[in-house]
């Protein structure tokens, strides 16, 4: 039998750099993953030591020195020194940074029959004279994949092929489009839906079975799919079909729970006490239909909502859903008055383009108003009774996100 003594992980006391000219270890600390060990990161696990993250390191140095322009870069060794009293390791890490380059020539080399490179310049983000930029390249490569796969051609593969020029400190790239049969759609194949139907995902492509291919479809079909927000994961891949011009769309999705149950309780200074709880279920039945109940009260207000949106209304690309309503407020205590309103909305939306959004709104509203109080103002006295309100609204976005669920850029403009 053997009896261990793990004792407590062993922390990183200290990072330090050699060979850095232009950067100083700060910045370079900012770039890594491994962490010096303060009192603030009891959250994380990033300040004690872990050789395979060291491993990482490297990688993530590497990228940042080749998006600076030092393509000559390399990390010569990493040291974990362990300190006397063996609580925490000293790291070194000792690296040669090169000189900085600029791009040289920017060609494009195409191998596709009826293609023309000089309408695919635009979408080059690579320009001469401007600081080596390895992000800019791989940038570069995915847009020049886009154009090419929007004539329909799959699997095409834009390698770029650089040439360095070390005493003119410059790098030409040229960027080979190679050659790719003419390739449609086979079928579509979903993957996981234990509970969503079927229709509901595939409505979201922008691509049908017996299409050309088009990448750049496929991936905005992906980020419509994610933006469903039905689905922990989602990964969209491609693979051979039948025949050499035939390929096979898989999509797997791994569900998550899209009901949520909600109550709020507070004190409001106006109020009183309140409180409010809702129930939301936002793929009913698999359909993607969204289902909604609130409930709100408090010492001068009761409120109850329900509201019901069908995203697909008659299998279209047209949303519709209604509203129902009903508020009271009771202000009595203050002298002045109570309101009575019920009402419903209706709603249809429609896209006018990927990116820009119309919708109307119908609503039909009644309130009531009593026990006005005879000190109350003559505004107030003016609108006692009942009276009802028909009114017509619209509303224009335009959202550029990059995922409505979790966006990292882009932004929406709303006009109501």
């Amino acid at each position: 039998m053997f009896e261990i003594d793990e004792g407590p992980k062993t922390e990183v006391k200290r990072i330090t750099f050699i060979g850095n000219r232009h950067f100083d270890d700060a910045e370079l600390r900012d770039v890594i993953r491994t962490k010096e060990t303060r009192w603030y990161r009891f959250l994380t696990s990033d300040d004690t030591y872990d050789p395979d993250r060291l491993k990482f390191d490297r990688e993530l140095l590497r990228r940042f020195y080749l998006a600076k322009g030092y393509a000559d870069f390399r990390v010569d060794s990493v040291v974990a020194e362990l300190t006397r009293d063996r609580s925490g390791f000293f790291i070194t890490f000792t690296i040669t940074e090169g000189e900085r380059y600029r791009f040289g020539k920017i060609e494009i080399k195409n191998h596709l029959r009826d293609l023309d490179p000089a309408r695919l310049r635009t979408r080059v983000r690579t320009q001469e004279g401007e600081w080596y930029d390895a992000n800019l390249v791989e940038d570069t490569v995915q847009a020049l994949t886009d154009a090419v796969a929007e004539k329909g051609f799959a699997f095409v593969d834009v390698e770029p092929r650089t040439q360095r020029h070390r005493k003119k400190r410059t790098i030409d790239v040229t960027y080979e489009i190679g050659e790719g049969p003419r390739v449609f759609v086979e079928r579509i194949e979903i993957n996981g839906n234990v509970r969503t139907l079927d229709k509901v995902i595939r409505r979201e492509f922008k691509l049908a079975e017996g299409d050309a291919f088009n990448a750049a479809k496929l991936r905005l079909s992906e980020k419509r799919i994610r933006n469903l927000g039905f689905f922990e994961d989602v990964q969209v891949h491609t693979k051979p079909g039948s025949s050499l011009d035939k390929a096979v769309i898989e999509v797997d999705v791994k569900e998550q729970s899209t009901g949520s149950l909600s109550f709020g309780f507070g004190v409001s200074s106006i109020d009183g006490p309140l409180a409010d709880s809702s129930i939301q279920e936002r793929n009913l039945l698999g359909r993607g239909q969204s289902l909604k109940l609130s409930l709100r009260a408090s010492g001068r207000r009761q409120e109850i909502d329900l509201s019901f949106t069908e995203p697909y209304f008659l299998d279209r690309d047209l949303s519709a859903g209604f509203d129902v309503f009903r508020r009271k407020t009771d202000v009595t205590n203050q002298g002045t008055f109570d309101e009575d309103a019920i009402g419903t909305v209706l709603r249809m939306g429609y896209s006018l383009t990927e990116r820009i959004r119309h919708s109307i709104n119908y609503t039909l509203r009644r309130n009531k108003i009593t026990n006005v109080d005879a000190s109350a103002s003559r505004f107030i006295r003016d609108q006692e009774g009942s009276f009802v309100t028909s009114g017509i609204g619209h509303s224009l976005s335009y959202d550029t996100r990059d995922s409505r669920i979790a966006p990292t850029k882009g932004f929406l403009i709303r006009f109501n």
